[in-house]
Parts: structure tokens; sequence; C-alpha cells
């Protein structure tokens, strides 16, 4: 695994590296009804969760050199979301080893391909410097909108559990392609 960049780019995005300011942007999401609704029990979040979440998010970065990317559109810099990779935290019916791929994005930024474009560079960065086997999201069944995200970016529908808090989920992966190491070129061909 080579050094961790500090971000990523797309044509239309800044993915920068998660920070502890970030947590303001996080508390923000997360006070959104539309844009929880379809994480764990659909609640708003506590500011004790938001906090514990952006911690521990800032230590996985430090173990293991990946994590979560803060959303920023080229233009003007403004936050508009997330895009994650992790390993899965116990209880998730996921292997702890895995890595883990999700998205949430402000409601005014809706429909216009900003998550689709973020994951991408996101699952790009696993299959190429982490030499990722595989990207795995755990999305409620109703969420049809990161279905589609999921399917854009090559994943799957895999199978179906059900989340720590009761909820319905489908597995989706997506593999990267077996020879020679992950590029780009390969996505396009």
């Amino acid at each position: 695994m080579t050094g961790a960049p500090e971000c990523l780019t797309t044509s239309r995005l800044v993915l920068r590296r998660w920070s502890a300011g970030a947590a303001e942007m996080l508390r923000r999401l997360s006070a959104d009804p539309r844009v929880v609704r379809y994480v764990g029990d659909g609640q708003v979040w506590t500011a004790e969760r938001v906090r514990e979440t952006s911690d521990s998010v800032l230590a996985h970065w430090e173990v293991h050199g990946f994590g979560w990317w803060i959303m920023t559109l080229s233009e003007t810099g403004q936050e508009v979301g997330l895009a994650a990779l992790n390993h899965p935290r116990p209880g998730t019916g996921l292997d702890p080893h895995e890595f883990e791929i999700g998205w949430w994005l402000a409601p005014e930024m809706w429909l216009r391909g900003l998550t689709g474009e973020a994951a991408l560079a996101v699952r790009d960065d696993a299959f190429g410097r982490l030499d990722a086997p595989s990207v795995v999201a755990r999305l409620q069944p109703a969420n049809l909108g990161s279905a589609g995200v999921a399917r854009r970016i090559g994943m799957v529908h895999e199978r179906d559990t059900t989340g720590p808090s009761g909820e319905p989920l489908a597995i989706y992966r997506g593999r990267r392609p077996s020879g020679a190491p992950w590029s780009e070129a390969e996505a396009l061909a």
C-alpha cells in the first residue's frame, strides 16, 4: 500500500481526507431526516454520536491509511457530503477485513450524479492503492438511489441480511477485475 493521499479529485469534486473539522458537516447531514432515513434506525443523530463517529473515522485513518472523505465541489469548495471506505465494525454481519464503501449527500445536491462520481473515485482508490479484492456496501432495500449508485460503480446484489438496528439490508459487492493490477483503463474497457 502506498501513502495515503490528502485528496482524490474527479471532474467536479475534490474528496478531502477526513479531519476533525468535518464533524460539523457530519452534524448537518445527520440532523436531516432525509439523509439518515436509510441509515440504521433512520433517526437523526445526537451530538455525541456525531463526535464519536468522527473520532472513530479519524482513528481508522491513523490505523489503516484510508477512511472517510469530505466531498467538496471543485468550483466553490462547498462541502456537500461524504464518501466512505472503511473496514466494517463488529456487529455489521461483514468480515472485519472487508472494504466497505458508502456515501451521504446533502439533499440539495441529489440527482446530479455527484454521489456516483465520488463513489467511483473511492472504489478506484480501494482497488488501486489499497489492492482491495472487492468493495461491499450495506443498503436498505428501499434506498433505490444508493442501489443505483452501487450498480453504477459495478456492484451487484449479493445477499440480504438484517442490520444492527433490525433494519433489512441488501449487501452489494463489486469485485476488482482479475489479472493485471487495477487501472482506470480497465474500468473504461
